[in-house]
């Protein structure tokens, strides 16, 4: 694979990544909400919240794309997928518990759910990632300051971003927790 010497230090570029977009989609959401209310005091920054989250949004996905052929094989394939890799992992943190006089650790019988659910986390982040680069483009074009009629769409972008940003964060770390490149 291409990136595979790179993985960890792509890993950690996109957690960053990731957790920019987060902040930004969140801080985002929070000034955009006061739209709502007919408070357009903040645009300025508001839009640019809009075009770091957008950056961010485009580098995570980008950074994340490099790494998955890597964690499609190595992650996915080798364990996630594999009954007989999380069985021999039980069995070694089982013995491991034994020599150390602690109580053995409670064992899953298959991780293909966590396969799965990264699967899910691909397809929404990706909408969410095309749902950035449209709410820039109304940010520079028809934002809400200029004419309330985009109020909704321009809140409900927001808010997918914000969302979508949310659930790939909170699932990638998931993923991340019980095995990583």
């Amino acid at each position: 694979m291409v990136f595979e010497a790179h993985a960890r230090f792509l890993i950690v570029l996109h957690a960053i990544a990731a957790a920019v977009v987060v902040g930004a989609s969140t801080h985002q959401l929070l000034w955009c909400g006061r739209y709502l209310r007919g408070r357009f005091d903040r645009v300025g920054a508001e839009r640019r919240f809009v075009g770091l989250t957008a950056l961010a949004f485009l580098t995570a996905f980008l950074l994340g794309s490099a790494l998955y052929p890597t964690y499609k094989v190595r992650v996915r394939s080798e364990y996630f997928d594999s009954p007989q890799s999380v069985f021999a992992e039980a069995q070694l943190r089982q013995e491991a518990a034994r020599v150390r006089g602690t109580p053995p650790p409670t064992t899953a019988n298959s991780l293909a759910w966590i396969g799965r659910l990264f699967d899910i986390k691909e397809h929404w982040v990706a909408l969410g990632a095309a749902a950035s680069l449209v709410l820039l483009f109304l940010s520079r074009l028809a934002h809400p300051a200029q004419d309330r009629r985009f109020l909704i769409l321009y809140w409900g972008l927001s808010l997918l971003v914000c969302g979508t940003a949310w659930t790939g964060a909170i699932i990638g770390l998931l993923t991340a927790s019980f095995r990583s490149v």
